[in-house]
């Protein structure tokens, strides 16, 4: 094990994505354990016992156990001391907290899971009335994102936080699906600096589906 970090998870979950970007932006190595809902993986007693929902993510650290990508979030204050700057409120331009989770990331997560199906890798299908309200929302929370940024560089300060990990990674898994988001320059060019970061991976780029040992960049 290189650091202490096993993380659960896949790489089609998006909050999965989010805490491993986290980890390897600090330069923190982990054990990667690769669950495969297709086969059940997440339903088994093992996994059971450290995720009584059978959910991904779940980061294990020195006998402690995290579930639920928000309170992943301890490990960027707990294991790195350049972070300590960070703040633990996310954007908030709706005026109530965990903007991310209530607005961006269930509809652009939403098209992820739309194409999924599309193409047969996982047996979902959508009504398309459905797959049209996902689209509105998703556009509208861009549209607020874009807002947000055109007087500032990054989300919260002027340095990428937790804030920018999160919110990023919905734009990265509307990329996946081949989303043009070309229309907002704003969120164009703050995707650009969170991919210019040290250490920056796509999601496919650093997880894969089998157990992995990631080494810091």
């Amino acid at each position: 094990m290189t650091d202490g970090f096993t993380l659960h998870g896949s790489p089609h979950s998006l909050p999965t994505y989010r805490v491993a970007l986290m980890l390897r932006l600090c330069r923190e190595g982990f054990l990667f354990r690769y669950g495969s809902f297709q086969r059940g993986m997440h339903l088994t007693p093992e996994f059971r016992a450290l995720s009584r929902w059978g959910q991904v993510p779940v980061i294990e650290h020195n006998g402690r156990v995290f579930v639920q990508s928000a309170t992943s979030w301890n490990t960027w204050q707990m294991r790195s001391a350049a972070s300590a700057h960070v703040t633990m409120k996310l954007v908030s331009t709706s005026g109530s907290g965990f903007w991310d989770a209530d607005r961006l990331m269930p509809a652009l997560y939403a098209w992820y899971s739309v194409e999924l199906g599309r193409r047969k890798l996982l047996p979902l299908s959508f009504d398309p009335v459905l797959v049209a309200e996902f689209d509105r929302k998703g556009r509208s929370a861009l549209d607020l994102l874009d807002e947000h940024l055109s007087s500032r560089r990054f989300l919260v300060g002027d340095a990428a936080t937790i804030a920018d990990i999160c919110c990023y990674s919905d734009i990265a898994f509307a990329r996946l699906n081949g989303k043009d988001l070309t229309a907002w320059r704003n969120v164009t060019a703050w995707a650009g600096l969170i991919e210019a970061l040290p250490g920056f991976a796509e999601p496919f780029d650093f997880l894969t589906m089998r157990d992995a040992e990631i080494t810091p960049y």
